[in-house]
């Protein structure tokens, strides 16, 4: 404890050399850890496995976690939590109108995602009862939307962006 695992573009030694030694440095000040507990791992990833494997794979599946994303401090009092199903077509609308409108506002980066799927994770999901349809967005415990049949994806990404809205 901790552990650091850096994944980014090929540099050269020095740089990471020098790297891990202020993120040491920091963790040895303001961590009030000892040396030897002390991790930091690195894995160069080609610019062009970027996208796939580390922005839409690592970093989406893990947004609620972060702390810098999109170069900005994240809240972690900033989080949407959206109960969703894989095979939902208005479940896939809603995930494409967030990465749209993440794309369009950079205060929308900061907010953390969490997406439970409602068959996967029954047990997290079972934790809102006052839904029927999916996809359905909570802040705070509040809910923001809730998708019915019919719903076209205008009227689902102006709910999506009125949840981001109302966190930001």
């Amino acid at each position: 404890m901790p552990y650091i695992a850096i994944k980014g573009f090929p540099k050269d030694d020095e740089t990471l050399r020098k790297v891990a030694e202020r993120i040491n440095a920091a963790l040895l000040e303001l961590w009030g850890c000892r040396q030897e507990y002390i991790n930091i791992s690195y894995e160069a990833v080609p610019p062009e496995e970027w996208d796939e494997r580390i922005e839409h794979g690592e970093i989406e599946q893990n947004r609620d976690k972060m702390l810098i994303l999109g170069g900005k401090w994240t809240s972690r009092e900033k989080k949407l939590t959206i109960l969703h199903l894989d095979n939902c077509p208005y479940c896939h609308k809603a995930r494409r109108a967030l990465d749209e409108l993440c794309e369009e506002n950079p205060a929308y980066r900061g907010v953390a995602v969490e997406w439970i799927e409602e068959e996967r994770e029954s047990e997290a999901a079972s934790r809102y009862t006052d839904y029927y349809y999916v996809p359905t967005i909570y802040a705070e415990g509040k809910k923001l939307y809730e998708a019915h049949p019919g719903d076209d994806y205008d009227k689902i990404k102006a709910a999506v962006k009125a949840a981001l809205d109302a966190v930001v």
